[in-house]
């Protein structure tokens, strides 16, 4: 803007001085009785006039321009101290987004340091899966010869465990159905034990009675020995004491073999 009105001045004072040079133009030349010399004497005024014009128009321009210089040199400071806002905001900006990068250099360096370190333990990994790998599959091949060699043992031991199931399966039937005569034997002995031993006690029970009841006759027989007078009587009274004595003896005896005989049944069915 202020390019244009240097030019706008520029060519106002060319134009004056053109007029200025015109003037002192007619001014130098003769001057001759002329019809026109009226429409002569008025040229120079004219051109004063323009001159004047031109001056003022000048002066106004050169005000416009002095104004609007200031306003363009205000509004430069404006924008200067805008644009040093800006630059104060862009350095704040840099240096954060440095800070940034210097943070994503670091982590990006972390990161490839962790995937090296990751990649070479993959590596060792890969390596010692390798082998394993290689281990493993000729062990397979191993097992496949092993396999193939020994299809027809597990053939035959297949037969062989097949033939000794089928043996067994008949021996534990057999088995079984002795085990079956057998419990029902033992059925049968225990209830023919039972109804002996209750015949033993129903015996043992009619021995204890006659026992009793014989007792009680040695016992009136003592009380009427007892009870007798004279030498006689005393020898008589002595041989049935002696008597009595043996009979108690064998009584004692039968009681005896009574409770062993029936302590062994009881005992044969605890065995049952």
């Amino acid at each position: 803007m202020t390019v244009l009105l240097h030019v706008s001045c520029v060519f106002q004072q060319r134009a004056i001085a053109v007029v200025l040079l015109k003037y002192q133009s007619n001014s130098a030349q003769p001057k001759a009785v002329h019809p026109d010399s009226d429409q002569q004497q008025a040229e120079p005024e004219s051109l004063l006039l323009q001159i004047e014009a031109l001056q003022s128009q000048m002066k106004e321009q050169a005000e416009l321009s002095r104004e609007r210089t200031e306003a363009l040199l205000e509004d430069r400071r404006v924008r200067m101290e805008e644009m040093q806002t800006v630059i104060e905001r862009d350095r704040s900006k840099i240096h954060s987004l440095n800070e940034k990068l210097h943070r994503t250099q670091q982590m990006l360096y972390d990161s490839t340091k962790d995937y090296l370190e990751l990649k070479y333990e993959g590596r060792s990994q890969e390596r010692v899966w390798m082998a394993e790998k290689d281990r493993l599959l000729q062990e397979l091949d191993r097992c496949k010869e092993q396999l193939d060699v020994s299809k027809d043992d597990v053939l035959v031991i297949s037969d062989h465990a097949l033939e000794e199931r089928q043996t067994q399966n008949l021996e534990i039937e057999d088995k079984t159905e002795k085990l079956a005569k057998r419990l029902h034997l033992m059925n049968q002995r225990y209830e023919a034990m039972e109804k002996r031993r209750n015949l033993e006690i129903e015996g043992f029970k009619n021995d204890t009675r006659i026992l009793r009841n014989q007792l009680k006759d040695v016992e009136k027989q003592l009380y009427k020995v007892t009870v007798g007078v004279g030498e006689d009587g005393d020898m008589f009274m002595l041989h049935n004491i002696h008597q009595t004595a043996k009979r108690s003896k064998k009584m004692q005896s039968e009681l005896h073999q009574l409770k062993a005989l029936i302590y062994g049944v009881e005992t044969d069915l605890r065995n049952l």
